[in-house]
């Protein structure tokens, strides 16, 4: 829905004050809302005066004068006289000649201040009067008839100077009620029957640039705006050209956008710009040229100059053209550069000229501090009966080729080279196979993997977040609890730790401290205490360089029944800090076994607590042939030596992702010395697992995860977690892709099909902008289609997709510049 206001008011800001009327239209249909005001809008002459005689002066007398941009000390903010202004007659009449310059050096800090402070006093004059009660009607009906986040055009139609140079966009109702409104100005009085030219649609979009001139300013950086746009611009370049050049190319020539770089300035409210080092025109001077433009289907000018309102009421007294897009007031080199660049991007990629301009210009708000009240320069003036365009209107669409024959005989569009589609398309699929062969080949030699995993990790943390598992607690033994009993503590304080939770009924017990050397005093009492109560579970790990073995006072069927390997796959990677936890080992065939230590637990500490719990719930435990368990009809299929991220996962032990619950304490928890003084109740214990295990830093246990640093004890738990919520929750497990000995073809069709598109976006978009946008959208929703699919447990091969995507765009696109270079 494209909503208009237009706020006419008719009258002077000095004695007689405003007639006013407010017309609200939706798709430039006048016959919507319409009232004019029973009371005039107040004078303030107090205004007009603060405006012209305090806030102008501050403005325009910032900084010194300069001799211009190649001066080593430059620091003048806005410019004043051209220094050769005694070498043409055309010059030497405009005292008021102003210039665009770049700033080297701000040096009155004082003045800057100042024109901030007299800018936010015009501002807030300019909202106390126009809360008036005279004016109550207007605001409130506006209110009434927009959303706060709806995009409308403003227009203040008036032929009072002051009111044309007053900060509109300050306006209350629209900074803080509908950011989304850009206010334009137009003449109080226009045709309104007058039918405005339409654009005329071309295979490319017509622009005019002239670049007049540039003493003491930098034009390039214009030019350069223009030369980065997409291929759907043909830009005309007239650089300081003289005036037959200007009405020779707007007579002979159709042009959708005309834009002036280059010094400008009004005297006696006439607008002039300086074309050349000897010449300025005005627009009388253009009058034929601009209306044979316009009638072939010119519909924006941008004067990227100073001081445009002059051009902009002698071109609308023409009732001319539709849009423009000017400076309403001296305007600094570094300012006029960053808006031309914004708009064009904004306005380019598709949005309306309104919402181009506006983003442009509140972009400047980030240069105010060097550049007070940047934001107040650009301005769109518009004829009320004109549809503003969007880049489209002035292309002709693939699938409509007889729009042609409605050009105007005057302007014929230059043949268009027969595309090959076919002929490009394959060339595309060849380009994204060739480059998925590449980006898989790379992955299967390992050359992607830190990055995979980092991306896994960061994809793990950014999941929903999941109540904690109540079938679990956690005895942590903190840093108080190390203080407190020592560390290691001594198997008596242990052995009471046991016998106060067993008092409680727990199902299983897991012990993830090593107790194969004794710690006096209470050995005895300990070793009892694992042998009356089988649902206790130790740990012994696989290490040749320290003694992690099961205590040595175990009988056999304690062993087989009653200790489980502790042991975590750590991984270093070569681009993360410390080692990651992500796979989870389950179990190995003592056969495949390679080490030499004593603890041959073939059973990992984390399914042996699973086991007991499931087995006192009923449910069936099984083997595959491969050693794959099955448990209440839920497989746990081992890791292949290729999965997702991995290229050399170990074969000979049993184990899988690790699916973290998403939440960095998966379990309730109590500290050691809650339970040595009784401070714990059976409800918290009774029917559950409890893991006891150090979270202290004397332990040094800590490794990183995908939720950052994590004791073991809190790893245990995440991993028996995941077995029971796979199980009796059918929460799933982490898979990838299917793949087919060792070759990962699932990913690679994933993999193909972003190259594909990165392919597609360089042929079809034929610009820069468009792949680095379309890129950038695709790559954000691939990221969003990994998180979605890990939230069911799938790993998608991101990193790769994203390479390949990137590495096909940019391969296409280069060799499309090339090819057309070549033609």
């Amino acid at each position: 829905m494209d909503k208009l206001i237009v706020l006419k008011l008719d009258g002077d800001c000095q004695t007689k004050g405003f007639r006013h009327s407010l017309q609200i239209a939706e798709n430039n249909n006048f016959s919507s809302t319409h009232i004019t005001g029973k009371e005039n809008l107040p004078p303030n002459p107090e205004l007009a005066a603060f405006e012209e005689e305090h806030w102008q002066q501050k403005y325009r007398t910032l900084g010194s004068h300069s001799r211009g941009r190649q001066q080593k000390n430059v620091h003048l903010i806005y410019p004043f006289l051209h220094k050769n202004a005694k070498k043409n007659t055309a010059v030497k009449s405009a005292k008021g000649l102003s210039f665009r310059i770049k700033p080297k050096k701000i040096s009155n800090r004082h003045s800057l201040n100042d024109c901030k402070e007299s800018g936010e006093k015009l501002a807030q004059m300019l909202n106390d009067w126009l809360n008036c009660p005279e004016f109550a009607r207007v605001d409130r009906l506006i209110g009434d008839n927009l959303n706060k986040d709806e995009e409308a055009r403003v227009l203040i139609c008036t032929d009072d100077k002051h009111l044309q140079k007053l900060p509109w966009h300050r306006w209350n109702l629209f900074a803080e009620r509908f950011p989304k409104a850009e206010v334009s100005l137009s003449k109080l009085n226009y045709i309104t029957s007058e039918k405005l030219q339409k654009p005329v649609r071309k295979y490319r979009v017509k622009i005019l640039v002239i670049l007049g001139n540039s003493d003491g300013i930098n034009v390039a950086e214009d030019r350069k705006s223009f030369n980065n746009l997409s291929a759907d611009a043909e830009v005309k370049f007239l650089v300081e050209p003289k005036r037959e050049e200007i009405n020779d190319r707007l007579w002979e020539e159709c042009w959708d956008i005309i834009f002036f770089a280059g010094h400008g300035e009004t005297e006696d409210d006439t607008g002039k710009i300086y074309i050349n080092e000897t010449d300025c025109l005005t627009i009388d001077e253009l009058w034929y040229g601009l209306k044979k433009a316009v009638n072939n289907g010119l519909q924006l000018a941008i004067f990227n100059c100073c001081d445009g309102l002059g051009l902009a009421t002698k071109l609308d007294d023409f009732q001319m053209i539709p849009q423009m897009i000017l400076m309403r007031e001296l305007v600094p080199d570094a300012v006029a550069q960053e808006f031309l660049k914004c708009f064009l991007k904004e306005f380019v990629a598709g949005k309306s000229l309104y919402a181009a301009a506006r983003e442009a210009r509140q972009r400047l708000e980030t240069m105010e501090r060097r550049f007070p009240c940047a934001s107040w320069l650009p301005v769109i003036w518009q004829h009320p009966a004109a549809v503003p365009p969007v880049w489209s209107d002035f292309l002709i669409q693939p699938d409509a080729p007889a729009i042609v024959k409605s050009l105007p005989d005057v302007c014929p569009p230059a043949p268009k080279p027969p595309v090959k589609v076919v002929s490009s398309l394959v060339s595309v699929i060849l380009a994204s196979t060739a480059c998925t062969w590449a980006v898989m080949g790379g992955r299967y030699f390992g050359a992607m993997q830190a990055w995979e995993l980092a991306a896994f990790d960061r994809l793990m943390g950014q999941r929903e977040p999941e109540l904690i598992d109540n079938r679990l607690l956690i005895v942590g033994v903190t840093d108080s609890d190390t203080v407190k009993y020592g560390y290691p503590q001594n198997d008596a304080t242990l052995a009471k730790a046991l016998a106060k939770l067993q008092q409680f009924k727990p199902l299983a017990i897991g012990l993830n401290m090593h107790r194969y050397q004794a710690q006096p005093p209470g050995r005895k009492d300990l070793i009892d205490i694992l042998k009356k109560n089988t649902n206790l579970i130790t740990v012994c790990a696989y290490d040749a360089a320290k003694i992690y073995e099961p205590p040595p006072e175990f009988s056999q069927d304690q062993l087989n029944n009653q200790v489980g390997f502790s042991n975590l796959v750590k991984e270093e990677q070569p681009n993360e800090k410390g080692e990651s936890i992500r796979i989870q080992p389950l179990s190995y065939h003592p056969n495949l076994s390679n080490f030499t230590d004593n603890c041959k637990s073939p059973t990992s500490f984390s399914l042996l607590l699973a086991l007991r719990f499931l087995e006192n719930q009923g449910y069936k435990i099984e083997k595959t042939a491969n050693e794959e368990w099955v448990i209440g009809g839920v497989k746990f299929p081992r890791l292949a030596v290729r999965t997702g991220g991995y290229q050399n996962i170990e074969a000979g032990v049993n184990q899988i992702l690790l699916n973290y619950r998403a939440n960095p304490k998966p379990a309730l928890k109590v500290t050691l010395q809650q339970v040595l003084e009784g401070k714990i109740n059976a409800d918290i214990v009774r029917g559950k697992i409890v893991i006891i295990g150090h979270a202290s830093e004397a332990a040094r246990d800590n490794s990183d995860t995908a939720y950052g640093k994590m004791p073991g004890v809190w790893i245990q738990a995440h991993m028996v977690s995941q077995i029971l919520s796979a199980v009796i929750d059918k929460r799933p497990l982490l898979w990838v892709l299917p793949q087919w000995q060792g070759m990962q073809w699932g990913d690679a069709i994933v993999v193909w099909l972003a190259a594909l598109t990165g392919g597609l976006l360089a042929w079809r978009g034929r610009s820069l902008l468009v792949l680095a946008a379309g890129g950038g959208l695709v790559i954000f929703v691939l990221y969003q289609a990994a998180i979605v699919l890990l939230s069911f447990g799938g790993w998608m091969p991101l990193i790769p997709s994203v390479i390949a995507l990137i590495c096909t765009g940019c391969i296409w696109f280069v060799y499309d510049d090339c090819y057309a270079f070549k033609k």
